[in-house]
């Protein structure tokens, strides 16, 4: 585990360097593949926007339970170290705004997606690496002495799985979504692969009956979107 990441006299906390780089990385790569579809970098812009607006959502959605913060805690609403989050409130506000944008961008919603598809690999994979700097979500006991060392002493290091995995998604959806893909092929292509990956490692995880549920039925509905999609139409520029 590495909860801090120093850097010649600086020390930064190793979790949202991990997220914000991720969020850098994923926008850029959300750009290129905006331009490549014609839409240029909107859906990039309108990522980061509903991306902000989504983690304060989430943060105060996660904090009413203990009260109405007051002005004075904004400073702690805001602060990234903290990971208490809401994240179903804060993924709703974010869809939110992003549509909003689209519709006033006359952004096709398909294509749109397809260009964020690279965006939310790279951005769960960032995620998946600052847990583990963070010592979260450790799965099941395991006996293998790299895999306990990984793990805090003694568990399965599933965001490290996760990481990993993701990555692996991330080349795999690099590699096949060149194919002609009818318009939302790509992001359908992201949502099976990831949702495959969420799939695998939450077996090593506690408790994970739901969302390994949830992480099924994601992976068969990208795979029933698919198979539906005809690949006649726009072809993806390689």
């Amino acid at each position: 585990m590495l909860p801090v990441l120093p850097i010649g006299p600086l020390t930064l906390p190793t979790r949202p360097a991990l997220i914000l780089l991720g969020v850098w990385i994923g926008l850029a790569l959300a750009e290129r593949e905006g331009r490549r579809r014609g839409i240029g970098a909107a859906p990039a812009a309108d990522a980061l926007g509903g991306l902000v607006i989504g983690y304060l959502i989430a943060r105060l959605a996660a904090l009413l339970p203990y009260g109405i913060p007051s002005p004075l805690d904004l400073i702690y609403i805001l602060r990234p170290t903290d990971a208490l989050l809401a994240p179903l409130p804060g993924l709703l506000g974010m869809s939110a705004w992003i549509a909003w944008r689209w519709r006033i961008r006359r952004v096709p919603w398909r294509v749109g997606l397809d260009a964020l598809a690279p965006f939310v690999l790279v951005l769960a994979i960032a995620w998946a690496l600052g847990d583990w700097a963070e010592g979260l979500r450790y799965g099941r006991p395991t006996a293998l002495p790299l895999l306990a060392a990984l793990g805090g002493g003694e568990r399965h290091p599933v965001p490290l799985y996760e990481a990993a995995l993701g990555s692996l998604a991330l080349f795999l959806w690099e590699r096949l979504r060149r194919r002609p893909w009818a318009p939302g092929g790509a992001f359908l292509l992201a949502l099976t692969l990831y949702s495959a990956v969420r799939w695998f490692t939450e077996g090593f995880g506690t408790g994970s009956a739901i969302l390994q549920t949830v992480a099924l039925g994601g992976m068969l509905l990208g795979l029933w979107g698919l198979s539906g999609l005809t690949q006649e139409g726009s072809a993806t520029p390689s």
